[in-house]
């Protein structure tokens, strides 16, 4: 009996559906990846207004901020549904065309690269390409 409820619950853990997350997830995302990677304050300001350097500290924050999110894991890569979800809303209808955009923005990781330039890779090819879908689920809620 103990085993068969182990499984539902692990059953039930990978079947959950993912979270969509707000504003105030992303706030404090941001603070926690700025306190654990010690980014500066000239630095967060041009984070604020979407502007990511290609440099290391630049790419291990938005490592860091897309794994809290659930859309990066440093072993799989991107979540495609999941980034899908994030951007259309939790009736997300994964149509096709919109979902294929967002997986040419992802790789698997050929070029052998490390976690952080990987996460960058993807995320700023997904901020590039869907910019105002990003920036209408972060936005304050009237």
């Amino acid at each position: 009996m103990k085993v068969f409820v182990a499984i539902c619950v692990l059953i039930g853990l990978a079947s959950a559906d993912y979270v969509v997350r707000n504003r105030n997830d992303m706030l404090k995302y941001r603070e926690e990846c700025v306190k654990e990677l010690g980014i500066p304050a000239d630095v967060v300001e041009k984070y604020q207004k979407f502007e990511y350097p290609n440099e290391p500290q630049t790419q291990c924050y938005l490592k860091c901020v897309f794994t809290k999110w659930e859309l990066f894991d440093v072993q799989t890569g991107f979540n495609v549904e999941n980034v899908h979800q994030q951007l259309v809303g939790n009736h997300a209808d994964h149509n096709e065309a919109f979902h294929a955009s967002l997986a040419a923005c992802v790789d698997k990781n050929e070029q052998g690269s490390n976690a952080c330039e990987w996460a960058y890779r993807g995320a700023t090819c997904l901020l590039r390409e869907n910019a105002a879908l990003v920036q209408k689920s972060l936005a304050p809620k009237a």
